[in-house]
């Protein structure tokens, strides 16, 4: 669920003191449902504790077994979030990988891959400037705004992730404003849309790469979260080549009041 950025009146954003926020997510192929996830983000002040739990289900988990946890936390800025730590504790197939990013003030101190990548002789090097300034894969899903109504030009920001092996630039442009009328949240709206830019980590010739960096079909539409100045994905749509993959909140808001689903 990646991904995103602040609208600011300056200086540094809080949410309200002590305050959960937790989201159900359906994911799914060419409207076929194809697995689920869920979201919660404890906010303290101006820190926050993030975590996505997910997986397959359905006919995707009788063709592949996916699932996995990730977890971020670390502080809000003006500019979004700067996260302090990130892992990943997951399974591909049968293959376990665990993830660990430590951070200090936007600087990677100390990064933990298992397994760790494949060398590959057109595998772009990760310096030590690619690593600076930058946050995590769940941590930039957190959208740190001001008390003012959401504007287009909220999207238009490059946000620099490192996920413990790639570094790579969510660029985000193509604002709008929608009112959401149907579903678990109902009001203002920010839609996004999204390249993904690869810096370091990646494979230059690699196929993958180049079909996610030339893909111009990546949309993602933020939501306020209640009592807090916050913004996370509502929903998030990928085009492929065989059709759209999207990600769809269906349950939106405090513990309690998100305990009734609409999927």
């Amino acid at each position: 669920m990646a991904l995103l950025l602040e609208h600011t009146g300056g200086g540094a954003l809080a949410a309200e003191p002590g305050q959960r926020f937790v989201a159900h997510y359906s994911l799914s192929f060419l409207n076929v449902p194809v697995g689920q996830a869920d979201l919660t983000a404890d906010l303290t002040g101006e820190r926050y504790a993030i975590g996505l739990d997910g997986g397959l289900s359905g006919l995707a988990g009788w063709f592949f077994q996916g699932s996995g946890s990730a977890r971020s936390k670390g502080h809000l800025s003006a500019n979004g979030t700067v996260p302090a730590d990130f892992r990943i504790d997951s399974h591909y197939g049968t293959m376990p990988v665990l993830v660990h990013v430590a951070f200090e003030a936007g600087t990677v101190r100390k990064s933990e891959v298992e397994p760790a990548p494949v060398p590959k002789p057109d595998r772009v090097p990760v310096t030590a400037a690619d690593t600076r300034s930058v946050t995590d894969p769940i941590g930039m899903l957190a959208v740190p705004v001001g008390p003012g109504p959401l504007v287009p030009s909220l999207c238009d920001r490059r946000i620099p992730v490192f996920d413990g092996a790639v570094r790579a630039d969510l660029v985000l442009s193509r604002g709008a404003v929608v009112t959401v009328t149907t579903g678990p949240y109902r009001g203002p709206a920010l839609d996004c849309r999204i390249r993904w830019v690869p810096v370091a980590g990646h494979r230059a010739k690699g196929s993958s790469v180049r079909r996610m960096a030339e893909n111009d079909d990546l949309r993602v539409r933020l939501a306020p979260v209640p009592g807090g100045r916050l913004l996370l994905p509502l929903s998030i749509a990928v085009g492929t080549g065989w059709g759209t993959a999207r990600i769809d909140a269906t349950t939106w808001g405090a513990p309690q009041a998100a305990s009734v689903r609409t999927d």
